[in-house]
Protein backbone atom coordinates (compact mmCIF):
# COMPACT_ATOMS: atom_id res chain seq x y z
CA UNK A 1 0.00 0.00 0.00
CA UNK A 2 2.88 2.34 0.75
CA UNK A 3 4.24 1.97 -2.80
CA UNK A 4 0.84 2.87 -4.26
CA UNK A 5 0.63 6.08 -2.19
CA UNK A 6 4.10 7.19 -3.29
CA UNK A 7 3.18 6.66 -6.95
CA UNK A 8 0.08 8.83 -6.49
CA UNK A 9 2.17 11.50 -4.72
CA UNK A 10 4.70 11.48 -7.57
CA UNK A 11 1.97 12.01 -10.17
CA UNK A 12 0.54 14.79 -8.02
CA UNK A 13 3.88 16.62 -8.31
CA UNK A 14 3.91 16.14 -12.06
CA UNK A 15 0.32 17.35 -12.37
CA UNK A 16 1.02 20.38 -10.19
CA UNK A 17 4.11 21.25 -12.24
CA UNK A 18 2.18 21.05 -15.51
CA UNK A 19 -0.61 23.23 -14.10
CA UNK A 20 1.85 25.87 -12.84
CA UNK A 21 3.57 25.90 -16.23
CA UNK A 22 0.23 26.20 -18.06
CA UNK A 23 -0.83 29.13 -15.86
CA UNK A 24 2.52 30.90 -16.41
CA UNK A 25 2.24 30.34 -20.16
CA UNK A 26 -1.26 31.84 -20.22
CA UNK A 27 -0.06 34.81 -18.16
CA UNK A 28 2.86 35.41 -20.52
CA UNK A 29 0.60 35.18 -23.57
CA UNK A 30 -2.45 37.10 -22.38
CA UNK A 31 -1.46 39.47 -19.58
CA UNK A 32 0.09 42.54 -21.21
CA UNK A 33 1.11 44.13 -17.91
CA UNK A 34 3.18 41.12 -16.88
CA UNK A 35 6.27 42.36 -18.76
CA UNK A 36 6.38 45.54 -16.65
CA UNK A 37 5.95 43.56 -13.42
CA UNK A 38 8.65 41.12 -14.55
CA UNK A 39 10.97 43.99 -15.51
CA UNK A 40 10.63 45.65 -12.10
CA UNK A 41 11.20 42.36 -10.28
CA UNK A 42 14.23 41.66 -12.48
CA UNK A 43 15.70 45.11 -11.77
CA UNK A 44 15.30 44.59 -8.02
CA UNK A 45 16.89 41.13 -8.16
CA UNK A 46 19.83 42.37 -10.25
CA UNK A 47 20.29 45.43 -8.02
CA UNK A 48 20.48 43.22 -4.93
CA UNK A 49 22.76 40.61 -6.50
CA UNK A 50 24.99 43.20 -8.18
CA UNK A 51 27.04 43.53 -4.99
CA UNK A 52 28.38 39.98 -5.39
CA UNK A 53 31.18 38.91 -7.78
CA UNK A 54 30.09 38.49 -11.39
CA UNK A 55 31.86 35.15 -11.86
CA UNK A 56 29.26 33.44 -9.62
CA UNK A 57 26.30 33.68 -12.03
CA UNK A 58 28.55 32.97 -15.01
CA UNK A 59 29.75 29.73 -13.37
CA UNK A 60 26.25 28.47 -12.57
CA UNK A 61 24.79 29.62 -15.88
CA UNK A 62 27.56 27.86 -17.81
CA UNK A 63 27.10 24.78 -15.63
CA UNK A 64 23.41 24.62 -16.55
CA UNK A 65 24.11 25.09 -20.25
CA UNK A 66 23.55 22.48 -22.91
CA UNK A 67 27.23 21.74 -23.60
CA UNK A 68 28.04 21.14 -19.94
CA UNK A 69 25.19 18.78 -19.22
CA UNK A 70 26.58 15.64 -20.83
CA UNK A 71 28.99 14.72 -18.07
CA UNK A 72 26.39 14.77 -15.24
CA UNK A 73 24.10 12.61 -17.38
CA UNK A 74 26.91 10.16 -18.10
CA UNK A 75 27.90 10.05 -14.42
CA UNK A 76 24.34 9.54 -13.17
CA UNK A 77 23.59 7.04 -15.92
CA UNK A 78 26.74 5.07 -15.07
CA UNK A 79 25.75 4.86 -11.41
CA UNK A 80 22.25 3.73 -12.31
CA UNK A 81 23.54 1.17 -14.81
CA UNK A 82 25.98 -0.22 -12.26
CA UNK A 83 22.97 -0.88 -10.00
CA UNK A 84 21.02 -2.51 -12.87
CA UNK A 85 18.44 0.32 -13.03
CA UNK A 86 18.14 0.21 -16.82
CA UNK A 87 14.68 1.72 -17.12
CA UNK A 88 15.53 4.53 -14.70
CA UNK A 89 18.72 5.26 -16.67
CA UNK A 90 16.75 5.42 -19.90
CA UNK A 91 14.06 7.66 -18.36
CA UNK A 92 16.62 10.04 -16.83
CA UNK A 93 18.40 10.54 -20.13
CA UNK A 94 15.20 10.50 -22.22
CA UNK A 95 13.46 13.18 -20.16
CA UNK A 96 16.56 15.34 -19.84
CA UNK A 97 17.22 15.21 -23.58
CA UNK A 98 13.52 15.53 -24.34
CA UNK A 99 13.39 18.74 -22.33
CA UNK A 100 15.91 20.28 -24.78
CA UNK A 101 13.54 19.67 -27.66
CA UNK A 102 10.40 20.63 -25.76
CA UNK A 103 11.90 23.94 -24.60
CA UNK A 104 12.88 24.87 -28.18
CA UNK A 105 9.38 24.09 -29.46
CA UNK A 106 7.70 26.09 -26.68
CA UNK A 107 10.09 29.04 -27.03
CA UNK A 108 9.36 29.31 -30.75
CA UNK A 109 5.60 29.00 -30.18
CA UNK A 110 5.51 31.69 -27.46
CA UNK A 111 8.13 34.01 -29.00
CA UNK A 112 8.73 36.13 -25.90
CA UNK A 113 11.66 38.51 -26.28
CA UNK A 114 14.44 38.50 -23.71
CA UNK A 115 14.86 41.41 -21.29
CA UNK A 116 18.27 42.20 -22.83
CA UNK A 117 19.65 42.06 -26.33
CA UNK A 118 20.65 38.38 -26.19
CA UNK A 119 19.66 36.23 -29.14
CA UNK A 120 16.68 33.92 -28.96
CA UNK A 121 13.48 33.86 -26.98
CA UNK A 122 13.16 33.82 -23.22
CA UNK A 123 10.10 31.78 -22.17
CA UNK A 124 10.74 29.22 -20.76
CA UNK A 125 14.36 29.25 -19.63
CA UNK A 126 16.12 26.30 -21.21
CA UNK A 127 18.89 26.26 -18.61
CA UNK A 128 16.39 26.16 -15.76
CA UNK A 129 14.05 23.63 -17.39
CA UNK A 130 16.80 21.17 -18.24
CA UNK A 131 18.46 21.57 -14.84
CA UNK A 132 15.16 21.10 -13.02
CA UNK A 133 14.28 18.05 -15.09
CA UNK A 134 17.64 16.38 -14.55
CA UNK A 135 18.17 17.23 -10.90
CA UNK A 136 14.50 16.74 -10.05
CA UNK A 137 14.76 13.16 -11.26
CA UNK A 138 18.04 12.72 -9.37
CA UNK A 139 16.48 14.05 -6.18
CA UNK A 140 13.65 11.56 -6.58
CA UNK A 141 16.10 8.71 -7.14
CA UNK A 142 18.31 9.74 -4.21
CA UNK A 143 15.35 9.97 -1.84
CA UNK A 144 14.14 6.51 -2.89
CA UNK A 145 17.38 4.56 -3.22
CA UNK A 146 20.10 6.04 -1.01
CA UNK A 147 19.89 4.37 2.38
CA UNK A 148 22.40 6.46 4.31
CA UNK A 149 20.56 9.46 5.81
CA UNK A 150 23.56 11.78 5.59
CA UNK A 151 24.15 11.13 1.87
CA UNK A 152 20.45 11.12 1.03
CA UNK A 153 19.96 14.54 2.66
CA UNK A 154 23.26 15.95 1.41
CA UNK A 155 22.67 14.95 -2.21
CA UNK A 156 19.03 16.08 -2.23
CA UNK A 157 20.01 19.49 -0.81
CA UNK A 158 23.00 19.79 -3.16
CA UNK A 159 20.94 18.98 -6.26
CA UNK A 160 18.22 21.38 -5.12
CA UNK A 161 20.84 24.08 -4.53
CA UNK A 162 22.31 23.59 -8.00
CA UNK A 163 18.86 23.90 -9.58
CA UNK A 164 18.13 27.07 -7.60
CA UNK A 165 21.50 28.63 -8.47
CA UNK A 166 21.12 27.96 -12.20
CA UNK A 167 17.69 29.61 -12.13
CA UNK A 168 19.01 32.55 -10.08
CA UNK A 169 22.02 32.95 -12.38
CA UNK A 170 19.74 33.43 -15.39
CA UNK A 171 18.02 36.30 -13.58
CA UNK A 172 21.31 37.65 -12.25
CA UNK A 173 22.74 37.85 -15.76
CA UNK A 174 19.56 39.56 -16.97
CA UNK A 175 18.81 37.07 -19.76
CA UNK A 176 15.43 35.95 -18.40
CA UNK A 177 12.43 37.38 -16.62
CA UNK A 178 11.34 35.85 -13.28
CA UNK A 179 8.37 34.14 -14.95
CA UNK A 180 10.77 32.49 -17.43
CA UNK A 181 12.62 30.61 -14.73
Amino acid sequence: MKENNSVVANWNYVTLSVLVFAVLTLLVLYMPGLREIDSEMLKAIRRFLGQFPSYIPVFFSNYGGIGNFWWPQIAAGSVLLSHHKYLKTFLLIFFTQGSYILVDVIKNMIGRDRPTLHAGYSFPSGHTTITMCFYGILIYLVLHYVRNNFWRNFLAIFFGFMTFMVALSRLWLGVHFPTDV
